[in-house]
């Protein structure tokens, strides 16, 4: 079992991340803003983050990054993003972030993404 951060604004997102990542038979913690899911890092239990890419509380997306890639301090980080863009396949290629979830998001897909950032193998579906 692992500890994941999810940060995202939107309550259903947020609360849907939750409940796949409990079904998956891991530990959930919720932020709704740049500012509380960075305090949330702090914890040194929070083993995985995916994060929204834009919060209104986000600085510009290269800084929102960078800032939780060094609070995340190696811990993976997974990206939520409605759009894809050059600039986030980039900073994947250069191992910034592990992965981005594009909405809408499939049960299949992070269920692998977990598995791969916790290094424990798939469980099997809920």
């Amino acid at each position: 079992m692992a500890n994941i951060l999810i940060i995202d604004d939107d309550v259903a997102v947020r609360e849907y991340l939750a409940t796949l990542v409990a079904r998956l038979h891991h530990q959930a913690f919720q932020a709704a803003t740049c500012a509380q899911g960075l305090a949330q890092l702090a914890n040194p239990a929070i083993q995985v983050v995916i994060a929204d890419i834009y919060l209104p509380d986000s600085p510009p997306l290269a800084e929102w990054v960078d800032q939780l890639k060094a609070k995340a301090a190696g811990r993976p980080l997974i990206l939520i993003t409605g759009e894809p863009s050059e600039e986030l396949a980039a900073k994947a290629q250069r191992g910034e972030v592990m992965a981005f979830l594009s909405k809408p998001f499939e049960l299949a897909f992070i269920k692998g993404l977990l598995a791969r950032a916790t290094g424990a193998p798939p469980s099997p579906a809920p």
